[in-house]
């Protein structure tokens, strides 16, 4: 959260014309770490979460998948740790709840890399008013389509993000 905050005061140190037009998008990680730390910083106007990461942690450490949380999985039954004494503070969709801004997720239905309840944990933690939902059929994953789908969402994030 501490990059996310230092690349927005970068932005407005060299573009202070930005001022109150700043927005952020993230995929996967970089979705996750904008549920988790745009709802600090009011100087973020618009969010684009892109199969975002870290939602719904206690769920997440439950099912398999073959990105990072398999890792932490994996070190939690190696080790007898319990990772939700820390990971309780790093959850996507708890933090999502005090967004105060437009958000668009985009979601997909199956991801073998970030658990697609997770990335809906985050989604619907967003106040109904603010959010909106783009469903992607795949994420993490090529499929028949998957070119036609992104090329879809990404005139939907433009259009979002030009919305004042």
């Amino acid at each position: 959260m501490e990059d996310l905050w230092l690349a927005v005061s970068a932005l407005l140190e060299l573009f202070p014309g930005v001022a109150g037009k700043v927005a952020y998008s993230g995929i996967s990680f970089g979705g996750g770490i904008g549920a988790l730390g745009v709802p600090w910083d009011a100087r973020v106007g618009r969010l684009h979460l892109h199969v975002p990461t870290f939602g719904n942690q206690s769920l997440r450490l439950t099912l398999p998948t073959t990105g990072s949380g398999e890792s932490v999985r994996e070190f939690q039954r190696e080790h007898s740790f319990h990772a939700m004494d820390t990971l309780a503070y790093y959850d996507a969709a708890s933090t999502a709840r005090f967004l105060r801004i437009p958000v668009l997720v985009a979601a997909a239905l199956f991801d073998p890399v970030v658990p697609p309840p997770g990335q809906f944990a985050i989604f619907n933690a967003i106040a109904e008013p603010l959010r909106r939902l783009f469903v992607l059929q795949a994420g993490h994953f090529e499929h028949d389509g998957k070119s036609k789908e992104l090329q879809q969402m990404q005139q939907e994030v433009t259009s979002f993000f030009m919305e004042s």
